[in-house]
């Protein structure tokens, strides 16, 4: 479940991730207008930019279009699966491969010391 769906029938404004791949570091700034740009990579050259849901098909075409900007994609924080009982089973199938594993070098050292 993502936080937008838990937002469904609240008042505040849902907001989706929109990533931007700039040719250049600087023209992030330009982008301010279009939304909340929460994070930047000056490294990779791309920014994450929150917008309204009900513009961002809307905003994603007009980014596109901007002579600065490689390409626009989704975020696709909405797909992220984050129920207690997904993280339970994660968490579970983790430890029982890593228990697996410690099992395995424990035999394998055995063999070396003998």
């Amino acid at each position: 479940m993502s936080i937008n769906f838990d937002l469904k029938d609240s008042p505040l404004v849902q907001r989706t991730g929109l990533i931007i791949f700039l040719k250049n570091a600087s023209d992030q700034y330009k982008l301010r207008r279009y939304g909340d740009i929460v994070y930047f990579s000056k490294k990779m050259c791309y920014c994450v930019l929150y917008v309204d849901s009900k513009d961002a098909e809307n905003e994603l075409n007009e980014i596109s279009s901007l002579d600065f900007v490689k390409y626009v994609e989704y975020s696709q924080d909405e797909k992220v699966d984050l129920s207690s009982e997904h993280l339970e089973n994660q968490i579970t199938n983790l430890a029982k491969k890593a228990e697996d594993k410690l099992l395995e070098n424990q035999k394998e050292n055995e063999g070396k010391l003998e």
